[in-house]
């Protein structure tokens, strides 16, 4: 049985005077200041636990989940912010998270200005078996302001492998994803996109399509730990955004650890990719075909020996900067690094054991600038392309 916990009615004479004392404190603020509405609509903290939390967070928590779907409790909290929105606060403990009937997520925010947080990694959000479906689903018309902040998030792709969809619809292959934010359902369309949504210090693991997947006007990505996913560990979708600071621990099958997809003016940068003996990753780091404006700087990626990389970089869009990375793999082969677009400055970088191949496939006949950089046991291959390069090799 589901156990709700409201405000100003935990069956203690001590919470009850609590709550009373702070409603008075809240009054007299509220008189004092001369603002008789500022009590309502000042920003809100709901608390959510679930079974195994500590006693004490259970006590202190506006909602407790039983340990079987506790995405109802999360979900509640979510809904009773006040209208200027709030924080809810997710004590430790593990919820169990399952799909919400006829939506596309366990945990869903419908709303603007919303701040889901846990404990930090003592926070853990797992899928159930058997659910195929988003962890953390944000949706609809002009919602932004959203940080979600320091949870664990286990997509258990494990146990939810279908991870189907039609190929013909937009989206659609896209809904089994760790934490995800599109405006619509897929196929669909929004007038106003989403704005403003950050995710930061979450661990987000094993996700059956995209760990996390952002699309709309200042998406952030910062100081995450991400694992595999069989799509992308980290998207951002159109842009501006960035993707700064996270460490992508490659064990396993994954496409994409870090990169953007119609998506203009995006940085990704001090980023540590690294791909374990065990791991199979296609690609690094990729920006999308026709994008524009994004800064790769100051990442790195090492792949261990025995693990696989197929592509360190794969920079498709005009008006690129590479600067400050290093690559290098410990494997007897050279691992490729494509620049594929014109306007693009490659320099500062420190490659070991990498092919830097120029190849520029846009028709547009903009430059490639090859300057500065450290080849070591490394080579530029021309292809195609205006190349401009002075490089200092060993």
């Amino acid at each position: 049985m589901k156990h709700q916990m409201k405000l100003g009615n935990k069956g203690s004479s001590y919470s009850g005077a609590r709550v009373a004392s702070g409603w008075i404190l809240a009054l007299i603020f509220a008189l004092t200041t001369g603002f008789a509405g500022q009590a309502e609509s000042r920003q809100a903290t709901l608390v959510v636990a679930t079974a195994d939390s500590s006693d004490k967070s259970k006590e202190a928590a506006d909602f407790v989940g039983d340990g079987d779907g506790d995405q109802e409790e999360i979900n509640q909290a979510i809904e009773s912010l006040p209208e200027v929105g709030g924080k809810v606060l997710l004590m430790e403990g593990t919820y169990d998270i399952k799909k919400v009937s006829g939506e596309l997520g366990g945990v869903l925010i419908k709303r603007s200005n919303v701040e889901l947080a846990g404990m930090g990694t003592s926070t853990k959000l797992i899928q159930a078996a058997s659910q195929e479906t988003n962890v953390i689903r944000i949706i609809g018309e002009n919602v932004g302001n959203i940080t979600i902040r320091d949870l664990y998030v286990d997509a258990n792709r494990d146990q939810n492998p279908k991870g189907e969809g039609d190929p013909n619809v937009s989206h659609d292959r896209f809904e089994f994803c760790g934490i995800k934010a599109f405006c619509a359902r897929p196929g669909g369309g929004c007038q106003t996109e989403h704005y403003d949504i950050t995710i930061m210090n979450c661990t987000i693991l094993n996700a059956r399509r995209l760990g996390i997947m952002l699309e709309g006007r200042n998406m952030n990505v910062i100081n995450n730990t991400i694992g595999n996913a069989m799509s992308d560990s980290v998207e951002i979708l159109n842009g501006p955004g960035e993707i700064r600071g996270n460490y992508f621990e490659i064990t396993g099958r994954t496409h994409v650890a870090c990169g953007s997809d119609r998506g203009n003016s995006i940085l990704m940068t001090d980023n540590i990719v690294h791909v374990r003996e065990t791991g199979d990753i296609d690609i690094g780091f990729r920006s999308w075909s026709n994008s524009k404006r994004h800064v790769i700087a100051n990442n790195s990626l090492i792949v261990e020996k025995g693990g696989h990389c197929g592509t360190a970089m794969d920079v498709r869009g005009d008006g690129a900067v590479v600067t400050g990375n290093t690559i290098e793999t410990k494997n007897e082969e050279r691992l490729p690094m494509w620049i594929t677009g014109g306007n693009t400055l490659v320099t500062g970088n420190l490659l070991e054991n990498v092919t830097l191949v120029i190849n520029d496939k846009s028709e547009k006949g903009l430059t490639i600038v090859v300057n500065n950089n450290i080849l070591h046991n490394s080579e530029v291959d021309h292809q195609k392309g205006i190349l401009r390069s002075s490089t200092d090799g060993e």
